[in-house]
């Protein structure tokens, strides 16, 4: 029991240094600690003592007062801090064992009593550390430490730990008040924590178990063993100081000081020794934080890790480390294809400086190492070789070079049958350059050589052109019409298509432009309007042109589209007076549609990918205001009532553009009659909630996203929207769920705001949860404790 520590002294350790002590140390404090609260609810529900009249007027003794609660409570708090002491002011402990509120008046009590006052019910905010003793020192910046660790896990989970306490009980809004003070220190914790860090000469001393002396019958006051503590080293006080920095800053999403921070505590950290006093960083999450943050300690760098911070810096050095990863293949190999992807958007998107060849070098850099892994495609690698104009010949000369020395004879046959295999494809002139170097051509036996050496030798004699009769071939005109039917597939300017389709319909009718091109497709209301247009010239240069913005925009080049679409406006407005009726403005409408819907694409694949020192992107800029503008005058034609309205995609990539500019309010303003609005809709409420109460723990009011989530993975049965509409359905009872999943997934991978990302995983975290139902197995993200904790509405749902 507890009281017998209070009794025994010698008992507490005892038991603390037992294998399985029962209770554990952090549960012990929590019974002392709740023990003290209720000695103090106690204390202030008692009754006054009642006042007697003297009638006698006699001296009467006054009673003394009873002082045994409060030596009780110093001498319990004594006692957690002497168990405190004893983890080591682990916080990883503390933390993860003892709720919140027991946790802070813990430290509390450690700040007062290091600072030797007595009176434990208040203590000072503003702390002189120029006067500091070397153990108050110690407490401030545990304390100031905590601060910053309580409010990052508060906004990765409001859930506290399980604990027998009535303190783990406590109201959530009591928790939040809690939260709410303790944010509110944020700004002093950092500014002391970083002044300590900036301070040369650091006198710390760490109290231990031997340090706190309990309280005795005969002896009431506190007088602390400090010269039992130990002595803590400058640099590991600001190594701590560092890394708790770089975390806080990393969970705030702050990745350019969290990145400075992180160096610093990396740097400091690689000087220390084996065995600390003060610093408790575990090797491995230091090396996560400095991975995650493109940083690495050089000594410990290996390939893969240079590779990843080598993405970070706009690529500097790629080829170098491509090289060399040829030589030891660390790199997986999809990293490798990823980069190519990389280094073609960061060239495209022109945000910083590519050069030019760097994707050509990437690209056969890693066809050898394919070659080396057994698994060359040459039909790629043949392609652009052709297209490099001998350039390309030389750097991959120059990247067999290099790998060849350190190829054993298995990796020699693996080159040579990918040498091969080029040689076949045709590449001008490599078969010749490969066979002149001695250090290349070794690896082919002679029959090859010879084989190869006779080819050339053909070759140079064989030297009569093979279009001799080629004014005669131009003249058929079935070829020729072939190859201008041909360039109109290729071409991609307006005014050299319009010159085609013109030269085609000079004799006679041209073949349907569907007919030219099975890709050439275009939507329902928009093909119903084009072929209103006369037949002729118009016609077809209007579907040709609309069909190409369209394959262009599927294939993510969006410019090209845009300056198809751009040119069917002109054509438009040269015959605006010649058409029938209304169809100018008809056609002109759908046209700016489909280039609003050319920017939503680009918007959503262009969302920039930014390495961690970069500034979060500003969603209020000119372009997105302009875009959401846009977005909205499409949506309002449907509140006009106009016999006109966009086609459905349109209308779910403007609802899903200004979910991702966060214009929540709106979308949660519209009308949900459509179907693709439920959703942007829904997460447009939850959003607003979160933003409006971004600090509160409180579940919020609206379950619309939650509840549509929940149709979406119902395994069967009619599935309906919020307004009762029915979702997919099929002769087969189980596939409307498997549809609604499909188009769930696409919504997902539309999502590029982080709050609508939060909520997406939070909700599929939280329904993970409640379906799996292991508590040792939750997921714990953001915002999950704002969800529903059990699925009742709907009986039958897959994890």
């Amino acid at each position: 029991m507890w009281f017998e520590f209070l009794l025994d002294p010698k008992a507490l350790k005892e038991h603390l240094e037992k294998a399985r002590p029962d209770p554990t140390a952090t549960e012990l404090i929590v019974q002392l600690m709740d023990k003290i609260t209720s000695e103090t609810a106690a204390a202030e529900k008692a009754p006054p003592t009642p006042a007697y009249e003297n009638l006698d007027d006699k001296p009467v003794d006054t009673p003394k007062p009873n002082n045994s609660a409060s030596k009780k409570k110093l001498a319990l708090k004594v006692m957690c801090l002497k168990i405190a002491a004893f983890l080591k002011w682990n916080l990883d402990i503390i933390e993860q064992k003892i709720p919140l509120e027991t946790q802070h008046t813990l430290l509390q009590d450690l700040l007062i009593i290091s600072r030797e006052q007595k009176d434990l019910s208040e203590c000072a905010n503003e702390i002189n550390l120029q006067s500091c003793s070397p153990q108050e020192l110690f407490s401030v910046l545990l304390y100031h430490r905590w601060v910053l660790r309580a409010v990052s896990r508060a906004r990765m989970s409001a859930k506290q730990p399980r604990s027998y306490s009535s303190l783990s009980t406590m109201t959530a809004m009591k928790l939040e008040d809690r939260l709410v003070s303790i944010e509110q220190q944020v700004p002093q914790s950092i500014a002391i924590l970083k002044q300590i860090s900036t301070t040369l000469d650091v006198s710390l001393n760490v109290p231990v178990y031997e340090t706190f002396e309990p309280l005795t019958e005969d002896n009431e006051d506190l007088n602390q063993q400090w010269d039992t503590c130990l002595k803590a080293s400058e640099q590991e006080v600001h190594c701590q100081i560092h890394f708790d920095l770089a975390a806080f800053y990393f969970s705030r999403e702050q990745y350019k000081e969290a990145r400075e921070h992180i160096w610093k505590a990396a740097q400091i950290n690689a000087k220390l020794p084996v065995v600390k006093v003060y610093c408790d960083i575990h090797e491995q999450t230091l090396q996560g934080y400095c991975r995650a943050l493109g940083i690495s300690k050089q000594e410990e760098q290996d390939l893969f890790v240079q590779f990843l911070t080598c993405k970070s810096n706009h690529f500097t050095g790629i080829v170098n480390i491509l090289q060399r990863d040829n030589i030891t293949r660390e790199i997986p190999i999809n990293y490798r294809d990823d980069l190519e992807l990389e280094i073609q958007a960061a060239s495209s998107s022109s945000d910083f400086f590519v050069a030019r060849d760097l994707l050509l070098h990437v690209h056969i850099l890693n066809a050898v190492r394919r070659a080396l892994d057994s698994k060359a495609s040459t039909i790629s690698i043949a392609t652009k070789l052709k297209q490099s104009n001998n350039k390309g010949n030389d750097k991959l000369i120059s990247a067999l070079k290099a790998v060849l020395p350190h190829c054993d004879e298995k990796l020699k046959t693996n080159l040579r049958m990918f040498l091969l295999d080029l040689f076949e494809a045709g590449v001008p002139k490599l078969n010749q350059s490969i066979l002149s170097i001695p250090e290349l051509s070794e690896i082919f036996s002679e029959q090859q050589i010879q084989l190869y050496k006779n080819k050339l030798q053909k070759k140079a004699h064989d030297l009569s052109p093979c279009w001799q009769n080629m004014q005669d071939t131009i003249r058929n005109p079935k070829l020729q019409k072939g190859m201008l039917e041909q360039n109109l597939i290729q071409s991609t300017e307006p005014r050299e298509i319009k010159n085609l389709i013109m030269s085609l319909n000079a004799g006679g009718p041209m073949k349907a432009p569907s007919k030219l091109n099975s890709k050439w497709e275009l939507p329902i209301p928009v093909h119903s309007a084009v072929m209103g247009l006369p037949k002729g010239v118009l016609q077809d240069l209007i579907f040709i042109l609309l069909a190409k913005s369209r394959d262009l925009s599927l294939s993510g080049d969006f410019e090209r589209a845009r300056k198809l679409l751009k040119a069917v406006e002109e054509e438009l407005l040269t015959v605006l007076n010649s058409l029938p009726g209304k169809l100018a403005s008809k056609l002109g409408k759908l046209v700016n549609w489909e280039l609003l819907l050319v920017s939503i694409m680009q918007f959503l694949k262009s969302w920039p990918a930014l390495p961690p020192s970069a500034e979060p992107i500003d969603m209020k800029n000119k372009e997105n205001q302009e875009l959401a503008l846009q977005c909205k005058e499409c949506l309002s034609s449907l509140k006009d009532g106009e016999s006109m309205i966009p086609r459905s995609e349109v209308l779910e990539h403007c609802a899903l553009a200004l979910l991702n500019l966060g214009e929540w309010e709106y979308l949660s303003n519209i009308d949900k009659r459509f179907p693709y609005f439920e959703m942007p809709g829904a997460f447009s409420y939850a959003c607003l909630e979160i933003m409006n109460h971004r600090i509160s723990i409180k579940k919020i009011s609206t379950k619309d996203a939650w509840e549509l989530i929940l149709t979406v993975f119902s395994s069967g049965g009619v599935k309906r929207t919020l307004t009762g509409q029915t979702i997919g359905l099929r002769d087969s009872p189980g596939l409307a769920a498997v549809q609604s999943r499909a188009q769930f997934q696409q919504f997902l991978s539309r999502l590029r705001e982080p709050t609508t990302i939060s909520v997406a995983v939070s909700i599929l975290a939280r329904l993970y949860n409640v379906l799996k139902d292991e508590q040792n197995l939750e997921l714990n993200v953001e915002y999950t404790t704002i969800w529903p904790a059990v699925v009742t509405k709907y009986c039958h749902c897959a994890a």
